[in-house]
């Protein structure tokens, strides 16, 4: 049965059993009980609901979505992302940008997600699938379609096999979604400088996540209707904006769509109603001095693990200091004119992962994390 047919016979099912049980309570003298309880509240809304009035948050309690499989979930859905910007590329009649985006799934973010694929048994055949189709595009093969096809199809199992049952919980696919456009929003401002088009692939990188994200909203469009008719107004009219935006994939080097703050606002208040009408639990930004310390820790924890011999602890700890922290400061720095700053920094991160995977010497490693922490530390500066 498809997924949607399977949403629809669970919602069936719980309006039949709900009908039930109010009429044998009835039938007892009970008095039925109030609804639009937490506990009693249908996590997906009935195919012809009745708009409710908007929960408050002091009855509600915010829901929470676990961080670590959101993560990992996000990490699949970049990955598709490159995949459709590798094919954009194609159908644009640039087989080296094709090549580029193909690669940047195994180059990128394998390290990331091959533990826990291989513990479910996805990790062999998304690999295989990815190699194909990288295989197809550096060959320039008439049939590329087909390995497209494929790799994306194990990388969407390879992502509903790690959510699980979550998959089909609103909540979780628009925490995906968040990510998804937080992420177009670093990309986005990386590609941009001084107003001009400078990184044409950040740019189709940012255009390749939006994709995703998009293809994602409708599957929970209705329940974000159904949790606030206003939220859902206003996240279609800024998907429209960033529709324009991202309304062409191959845009000519300083001509940017937009400024990198029209982009900021339209995905911030996204996010921001995606959590109003579903009642997600939400974080405020971090500050400069906040993202940095957290880099610094991240680094030391890393040369710790390293030095008790956990090399592959080391190796996850010291690429989240580089993906989750020195990533969401590159694109404020870049617009201060810090491209070349930000690049020499991503080289020096990427020696540092490379020295654990090597296994080089603990004092070269921690001489490494002293130079990047200045380096941060002129960062800061540059933000305050």
């Amino acid at each position: 049965m498809s997924l949607a047919g399977q949403c629809l016979l669970r919602r069936i099912t719980h309006i039949v059993v709900m009908t039930s049980l109010i009429l044998l309570l009835s039938s007892c003298g009970a008095e039925s009980a109030p609804s639009g309880s937490p506990a009693d509240t249908p996590t997906s809304a009935p195919s012809t609901p009745t708009a409710p009035a908007t929960p408050s948050p002091a009855t509600t309690p915010a829901t929470t979505v676990d961080e670590e499989t959101l993560e990992l979930a996000g990490a699949l859905a970049q990955i598709w992302g490159h995949l459709e910007a590798s094919a954009a590329s194609i159908e644009a009649g640039n087989w080296d940008f094709a090549a580029a985006h193909a690669g940047h799934p195994v180059a990128e973010y394998w390290e990331q997600v091959e533990g826990p694929l291989a513990e479910q048994g996805l990790a062999q055949p998304l690999r295989e699938a990815l190699d194909r189709y990288l295989q197809a595009v550096e060959d320039q093969a008439s049939d590329y379609q087909n390995a497209h096809q494929a790799a994306v199809s194990e990388t969407r199992e390879a992502l509903e096999a790690v959510a699980g049952e979550r998959w089909d919980d609103p909540a979780f696919r628009a925490e995906l979604i968040r990510h998804l456009l937080e992420t177009v929003e670093h990309e986005y401002s990386e590609a941009v400088e001084g107003g001009q088009l400078a990184e044409l692939v950040e740019y189709q990188d940012a255009w390749g996540f939006f994709t995703v994200a998009r293809q994602l909203y409708p599957d929970i469009a209705q329940q974000v209707q159904t949790g606030s008719s206003e939220a859902a107004e206003e996240i279609e009219h800024e998907l429209a904006e960033l529709d324009r935006v991202f309304g062409t994939f191959i845009v000519q080097p300083g001509q940017a769509p937009a400024a990198p703050e029209e982009v900021n606002e339209a995905v911030g208040e996204v996010r921001a109603e995606l959590a109003k009408a579903l009642q997600l639990a939400t974080v405020e930004p971090k500050g400069p001095a906040e993202t940095i310390a957290e880099i610094k820790a991240l680094m030391q924890q890393a040369l710790d693990a390293y030095a008790r011999g956990e090399q592959d602890q080391a190796y996850e700890l010291a690429a989240d200091a580089y993906l989750e922290g020195f990533e969401k400061i590159e694109g404020d720095l870049i617009q201060r004119g810090e491209r070349e700053f930000v690049e020499e920094v991503e080289i020096q991160f990427k020696e540092l992962r490379d020295g654990i995977r090597q296994g080089r010497p603990q004092e070269e490693l921690q001489a490494l994390v002293d130079e990047i922490s200045g380096k941060l530390d002129q960062a800061l500066e540059v933000l305050q």
